[in-house]
Order: structure tokens, then sequence, then C-alpha cells
């Protein structure tokens, strides 16, 4: 009953009452005639189908590509597949910027600087750089899960080529992952804020995220907030459309895994070089889409003008001095804070719609959580905000619900999909030799859930961490956050400042991922150490790409 209610107060109260302001604000008829709104709409869907369908065939590629034995460090390129995950939204668009646009890293180094990185194409390249991981997670998890390798070696065996194998049985059990990747990435992308504000907006290209953030910081027109709210509605009508079919229709399949059934590696004849081929594609494409404009960013980040060559000659710490200010830490204690406490309360509520998902009302619950995650971060922060701004405005108390409400999905999905493989014989068997409910909870059902629990904190606490969108609608003074602080600098024009709190933010993000991963292998590698002779072996868990999938 509590994880209802609080469902109720973080969404359905909130998205009650965007509903009720846009009925009752005058002026929204001329907002949707306006010409801008319908051109920012037109841009936000049109982008979003362009990223999908190219996102989701380069993530079914990797997914492909680094399930063969014969790729070479297999195990280390899958880590990082996930490197774009690891940078911020933000400082991937601003790092593509300093390494490729003009008078850029690339710029100065062969005389190359891509005009058009600002502005639309540009803003598909990056959204395409940023959307491949998810994709790549989806599909790895659902070959984990419906994958047949004794079928596709059964196709082969029967005569059939690694073009009709792929075609008529890996990718058709592959299928519902696809369609549930393509969905995700189409509705991430409809809230994208980061890239296209950074990248777009310069060069006047509008979607609907940008466009409520212009409407609400930016507007002096007394028409302006009717605007935004108009559009926060109407992303809420299309991200509904999208996801909850699919989530209903797509989550079932994606639950039917065949747990216990060793799968194999994927058919076909083993070719080492074929394998070190894929090997180099995937790394240039990594140094191309994520090593480059990283280095870019750190070179802007340590030379002390713009223009000056990156040499060492022109290094120095000085932007590093100018941003490191009392006002700065503020700021980062603040996000540490936010996302701590968020990515903790997260944790206990997404286990109690887990566990109650079976029941109607629990599946229902889930799919409304699901949307949450998909919709715009501007839409939930401008219906949350007049929800609970009376009281709230301006305050951290409003950005941590916003955290709360945005990352649910990404607290209860890892843990759901870890509760699908947990056997039930071990738990009636632990009620039925007499044990109370918590010391059965804690001596059967918490150990094969821990690398899961693990996984959702530090997945919710990272992005916590590093969000922009609904922190920069939502601040007020003395509430803003370290992302805040970036985006606000980046809009001053301050480049070398920007690269500096870019690169701090970076390494904020990056570093404890990097320290508690570990942690997370070790946990799954205790639980998969045999147990004593005559223990019932545990239900067997996840891979740490199907818990992040089951977000879609």
């Amino acid at each position: 009953m509590a994880v209802l209610v609080t469902a109720v107060g973080l969404v359905v109260l909130p998205l009650a009452r965007l509903v009720q302001v846009v009925r009752s604000e005058g002026g929204v008829g001329s907002s949707l005639a306006s010409p801008m709104f319908a051109t920012a709409l037109r841009n936000t869907v049109l982008l979003a189908l362009a990223v999908t369908a190219a996102a989701v065939p380069i993530g079914v590629a990797l997914a492909l590509a680094l399930r063969r034995p014969d790729v070479p460090g297999r195990a280390v390129w899958r880590v990082a597949v996930l490197l774009p995950v690891l940078v911020p939204d933000f400082v991937l668009g601003y790092s593509w910027t300093q390494a490729y646009g003009p008078a850029g890293f690339i710029d100065t180094l062969l005389g190359w600087g891509w005009a058009g990185l600002s502005g639309p194409v540009g803003v598909w390249v990056v959204l395409v750089v940023n959307a491949t991981p998810i994709a790549y997670l989806v599909n790895a998890a659902g070959l984990g899960a419906r994958g047949e390798a004794a079928l596709e070696r059964a196709a082969r065996a029967s005569g059939a080529g690694p073009v009709t194998t792929l075609r008529t049985i890996t990718l058709r059990l592959l299928a519902p992952a696809i369609a549930a990747a393509a969905v995700l990435v189409f509705a991430l992308t409809l809230g994208a804020f980061a890239i296209p504000q950074v990248l777009g907006a310069p060069a006047g290209f509008r979607t609907v995220a940008t466009q409520i953030y212009a409407d609400l910081s930016l507007g002096g027109d007394p028409s302006s907030f009717a605007q935004a709210v108009t559009l926060a509605l109407v992303l809420v009508l299309v991200g509904a459309v999208c996801v909850a079919p699919a989530d209903a229709v797509l989550g079932p399949r994606l639950r039917a895994v065949r747990t216990g059934v060793a799968h194999g590696a994927a058919a076909g004849p083993v070719r080492p070089a074929a394998g070190r081929g894929i090997a180099v594609a995937f790394g240039g494409w990594l140094v191309l889409t994520v090593g480059l404009p990283l280095l870019a960013l750190v070179l802007a980040s340590v030379t002390r003008a713009v223009g000056l060559p990156p040499t060492p000659a022109h290094w120095s710490l000085v932007h590093f001095r100018q941003v490191l200010t009392p006002r700065t830490f503020e700021a980062l204690g603040r996000s540490a804070v936010l996302a701590l406490l968020a990515a903790t309360v997260l944790l206990v509520l997404g286990a109690g719609v887990a566990s109650i998902e079976r029941r109607r009302a629990g599946r229902a619950t889930a799919t409304l959580l699901t949307l949450t995650f998909v919709l715009p971060g501007s839409t939930l922060a401008v219906a949350l905000f007049l929800a609970y701004g009376r009281w709230l405005s301006g305050t951290a108390a409003l950005i941590l619900l916003a955290y709360l409400a945005k990352f649910f999905a990404l607290a209860h999905r890892p843990i759901s999909g870890a509760l699908d493989r947990l056997s039930s014989d071990e738990w009636r068997a632990a009620r039925a030799s007499g044990a109370s409910w918590l010391p059965a909870a804690r001596t059967v059902a918490l150990p094969p859930l821990a690398p899961a629990l693990l996984a959702a904190w530090l997945v919710c606490f990272l992005t916590g961490l590093h969000e922009v969108t609904m922190s920069s609608l939502l601040y007020g003074p003395g509430s803003e956050t370290l992302a805040v602080v970036v985006l606000n600098t980046e809009e001053l024009g301050q480049i070398g400042s920007t690269a500096a709190l870019s690169v701090v933010l970076t390494v904020l993000v990056a570093v404890p991922a990097l320290l508690l991963w570990p942690a997370v292998r070790g946990v799954r590698a205790w639980r998969a150490v045999p147990p004593p002779l005559g223990v019932p072996a545990p239900a067997s868990l996840p891979a740490p790409a199907s818990e992040i999938a089951h977000v879609g």
C-alpha cells in the first residue's frame, strides 16, 4: 500500500495537475497553433525516429559481434561498449564540440572542422552514440535470455548459410528484444535535453525539451508558461502511446527466460582474423566517438586560453582553480547527497514494486513507473512544480522528488528481472522448516538478489549524480547541483571553465562506477561459489546486461 501511495504521489498527482493546468490556462489553443510549437514537435519526432533507425541496428550488430568467441578481449569490449553511458549527456555533447567543431582539436591539428556539428545532423550523430549502448544492452540481454545456439547449429548442419541462419533463427528469436530496444531508444530520444541544448540551440534547432527549457528559463512572454505546459502534456501523451502498449505486449515475452540451460557459444566457424577485425573496428568506433572527444575536452580544460595550440607549453591548471570554488563544492556536495538519498530510497521502493508486480495492480504500477522513466525530464519537472511548487519551489527537496519519479524504473526493473529467476522452492522450504519471514528473506532471497540490488543502487546513484534536465528547471538559490553549474557556465560562453567543470563531472561519475563495478562482480562471483554438500543450489542470476536492459 505504501508503494502504491508513493507512486500516486510521485506520478499520478503531478500528471493530473499538469492536465488540470493545461485545461484551465488561457492561451493553450494559440500555443498549439503556433509555428514554434509545430516546429519543435516535428523536430522531436523526426529526430527520435532517425536516432532509433541508426542506434538499434548498431546495437544489434554489437551484441551479435561480441557474442562471437573469436573476438579477442571480448570481456573487455563488453565493458568498453558502455563507456558512453559513463559520460554525462551534457559532457558528451560538449566534448564533441571541442573535438570536431570549428576551432576544435581536429581543426587545430588537421585543419578540418565540422561546421554542421551545431545543428540537427550533429545532434543526431551524438544522440546515436549516446543511445547505442542502451540498444546493445537490451539486445545482449535478449541473446542471453532467448538465444538458441543449438537451433543455430542445427540450421548450419542442415546446410543453411550464416546469413540465412541469422535471418531465420537468430533475429526471429531476438525480435522482442529488438522491438523493446527500438521503443526504449525512441522514447528516451523524445525527452533528450542536454545534447540538443548544447549542439542544437546555438544553431536555432529546437526540440520539445529544449523549447520547454527556453520557455520556462528564458521566456519573458506570459504565454511562454502556457506553451511550456502544453508541450509537456504533449510529450506525456506521446510517451504513453509508445510505452504502455509496448510494455504490456513485450514485457511478458522478454521474461520468457529458460534458466538453467547452457546455450553455448554462437553457431558458426571460429575465424580469428574476423574476430580481430571486429575488435579493431570496435576500437576505432570507441576512439572516434568517445576517446577523441574526451581527449579534446581534457586539453581544452588545461590550455590557458582559447586559440592557443593545446601543446604542453600552453598547459595550465588556471581553469580548474577558477571553477573549484566554494560554490562548486557546495553544488558537488548537494549533487552527491541528492543522488545518495534518491538511490537508497528507490532501492526500497523498487523492491516493493517488484514484490507485488505479479498482481494486476502491481503490473499496472510497474508500467506506470516505466512510463515515468521514458517521459522527458522537463515534463516531469513541470508536473512536479505545478503539484508541489507552492511549498517546495526552488528547494533541493523538489529536485529529490523529481529524481524519485524519474529513476524509479532504474531501481525496479533490475530487481524485477532478478526476482523472475528466483526459485520459489527454496523460500517455501525455508518457511516450512520454521523460518519466519525476515530470516527466510535474509538467508534465501537476499543472496541471489544482492547483485541486482547493488547494480540498481549504483545505476540510480550515478544517474542522479549528473542529472541536468530536471535540476536546471527546478533549482533555486542555494539548490544548484553540479550539472546545473556546468550548464550555466557553458551558456555564459566560458569554454575553458566549462571544459574543466565537465572533466570534474565526468571523473565524479566514472570513478565511482569503476570502483563499485568490481564489487558487483565480486558479489556475483561469491554467489556463484558452489554450496556445501547437501545445500540446494540457488536460482541462477541474470547477466549484468539483462539487469539493466529490463528497464526496457
